[in-house]
């Protein structure tokens, strides 16, 4: 569960750097929700972690104070408004989530999320789902990677049209572990012009920031490898989002590359869709397909 952090303390510590030291002991409201055609709405609230300039450090422990359990929070379509429930969820990180089984997301809906904080201000985002238009991934192949030989590239193959433009995410479940919080594809955010002969590079999620230097290096020392292996049974999701979605993970894939590099440290803040928030609140058109590679020889 301890990869479940990066999405959440990269954007948390990145966004909270500041010029002094009074600004980075500030803490700050983080929303991450989504509701999907045909699911249910999930929202995770959290506090952003202050970044010290002293030698003083967070236990991973002591994560919990930072999650956000007694808000309130609706969801309103327009002709109705829901107050979801705040419950323990072990199949998201952190384990506490905020949902309700009393609505289901609508392509083309609008939804607006609200949050209730003690005497805070509300924290209000809308979303709409995208249309769907058509299937989205037509399926899934492997290919041996050239340098090696037990790691696999896997390919999701799409009719996805240039033009109008529309916008796209791919997410990841490795080994179909219990986790519903999917990792997000290294380099999984896309425009439809951008897609080369209708085939799409599926990437492991990126759950650690350090990058393998050789390919025999691959596993070694929690470095990070793109690609998959013998008797990985993967489940993919193809996310459609809309263009400020896509300039979100766009700028947090720029930012997650950056960091990185100690050269050129990145100091430009996430952009923040909910105004004077960190965090996103995002409608998807989702699809998903699973794909088994062979066990080894």
């Amino acid at each position: 569960m301890i990869r479940r952090l990066l999405p959440i303390l990269l954007i948390l510590l990145l966004v909270a750097c500041q010029d002094d030291e009074e600004n980075s002991l500030q803490s700050s409201c983080v929303v991450e929700g989504w509701i999907e055609d045909g699911g249910f709405p999930i929202v995770k609230l959290t506090q952003s972690m202050p970044v010290y300039t002293d030698r003083r450090r967070t236990s991973l422990n002591s994560l919990d104070q930072y999650v956000i359990k007694w808000a309130r929070v609706t969801i309103s379509d327009g002709s109705q408004t829901v107050t979801l429930t705040g419950k323990m969820d072990g199949d998201y990180f952190p384990p506490y989530v905020y949902t309700t089984t009393s609505l289901r997301g609508k392509a083309g809906r609008t939804y607006t999320l609200t949050v209730y904080r003690d005497d805070e201000p509300p924290i209000i985002a809308q979303t709409t789902i995208p249309e769907k238009k058509g299937t989205l991934i037509d399926s899934l192949t492997f290919e041996p990677v050239s340098t090696s030989d037990t790691l696999f590239q896997v390919f999701a193959h799409v009719t996805i049209q240039p033009q109008p433009v529309t916008y796209y995410r791919i997410y990841v479940n490795p080994d179909l572990n219990s986790s519903q919080d999917f990792l997000p594809s290294l380099l999984g955010v896309m425009r439809s012009d951008m897609i080369s002969n209708g085939r799409i590079s599926v990437n492991q999620g990126r759950a650690n920031i350090r990058l393998a230097e050789n390919i025999e290096d691959i596993g070694k020392n929690n470095s990070y490898s793109p690609y998959f292996t013998y008797g990985d049974t993967v489940m993919v999701r193809l996310c459609q989002i809309d263009s400020t979605a896509y300039e979100y993970w766009r700028s947090y894939e720029d930012m997650l590359s950056l960091s990185t590099t100690p050269l050129f440290p990145t100091t430009v803040n996430m952009p923040m869709p909910i105004p004077n928030i960190y965090g996103f609140w995002q409608g998807w058109q989702s699809e998903y397909r699973l794909i088994a590679l062979p066990k080894k020889p």
